[in-house]
């Protein structure tokens, strides 16, 4: 029998599980953050000066010149989303912000404080002197990035099954609450989360998906520059074009900025894990929690197996992501309704 013949001109969609695709989004923000991490703060010129163009892991150095992080570590970025991942797990799947927030103090007491960005350090402090868990620094604060990775695992958790548009913009927003009051803040939040579901789902091709989340979310500045972002996502052809384009868009920690720019990085090269991070990263700015980001994005569409061997291999804590990625997954099977959970005989 003779090959069926695709007549449409279009290209077959790669078919990857949802499983996969979960696991590689938590798996991706931890390495786009480890990945950025050195580099954090630097300009475009800084890293092409120095670095020419990252491409793996490099350690993060003190002005000292001895090293404060090692190559392959993440930062506050997978800290804190790891705190949700293990709150989400121990509610059932609900975000659960005392649970979540136990968690953080305890995180902030460690070695990690000293990894915090000051908005999330200060509503850490706020929540173990008040007893308080929804106050996101007192509703103040920059509109800052930082909190938009940890909204990943909840988007992870809801992105099976029936798409409830209330429940899941509040799941959100809980989440984001903890730390961040800003509304720009939140709304970028969403963003990050809206797009995850989309891709876990496979429910819009790349080429669409920022003008796709840019209509979910509220209007504001997020919204604005992701329609730059799209715009530009249309006409870009190598490296060089890339970084004029983040340029444009811009790469700070503002969160009107580092989510259009992830977005940007992973639409432009959705059908490549390595290509995607690497792009995002070497724009400068906040690469960490850009590159975080970009992980997250393309991990959802290419799936774990997209990832490059030596990234995985290289990277502190992947033991524990690659344990809790299933456990996640199982947790968005039970919420959507399609595990039944039976109680063990007494």
């Amino acid at each position: 029998m003779a090959p069926e013949i695709d007549v449409t001109g279009e290209p077959e969609r790669r078919r990857v599980p949802p499983r996969a695709r979960i696991l590689g989004s938590l798996l991706g923000l931890a390495i786009g953050d480890a990945l950025g991490m050195p580099v954090d703060g630097w300009t475009r010129e800084e890293i092409e000066r120095t670095h020419g163009w990252v491409d793996g892991y490099l350690p993060k150095y003190r002005d000292d010149g001895t090293v404060e992080l090692a190559a392959g570590e993440f930062t506050d970025d997978t800290e804190v989303a790891l705190c949700h991942v293990e709150g989400l797990l121990g509610s059932g799947g609900s975000v659960d912000p005392e649970a979540v927030g136990r968690r953080l103090i305890r995180l902030a007491r460690g070695e990690s404080a000293r990894l915090l960005d000051p908005t999330t350090r200060a509503a850490v402090a706020e929540m173990e002197e008040t007893d308080r868990f929804q106050g996101g620094a007192t509703l103040a604060g920059p509109p800052s990035g930082s909190v938009t990775t940890q909204v990943v695992p909840v988007a992870l958790a809801q992105s099976l099954g029936h798409f409830n548009p209330e429940m899941f913009c509040r799941e959100v927003a809980r989440a984001a609450l903890l730390t961040h009051g800003n509304l720009e803040s939140l709304n970028g939040a969403l963003a990050i989360a809206y797009a995850i579901r989309l891709l876990v789902t496979d429910a819009v091709p790349p080429e669409v998906l920022i003008d796709e989340v840019a209509a979910f979310i509220e209007e504001d500045r997020v919204a604005r520059r992701l329609r730059v972002a799209a715009a530009l996502a249309r006409h870009r052809d190598d490296r060089a074009r890339d970084r004029r384009n983040l340029a444009e868009i811009g790469t700070t920690c503002d969160v009107a900025e580092c989510v259009p720019a992830a977005l940007y990085a992973f639409v432009t090269h959705a059908d490549d894990f390595a290509e995607a991070v690497l792009a995002g990263i070497n724009g400068g700015g906040d690469t960490d929690t850009i590159g975080a980001l970009v992980g997250a994005l393309a991990g959802a569409h290419l799936g774990a197996s997209a990832i490059p061997t030596q990234w995985v291999e290289g990277l502190e804590g992947r033991m524990y992501i690659l344990v809790a990625g299933p456990g996640l997954y199982r947790l968005a099977l039970t919420r959507a309704g399609l595990v039944l959970q039976l109680r063990q005989p007494e």
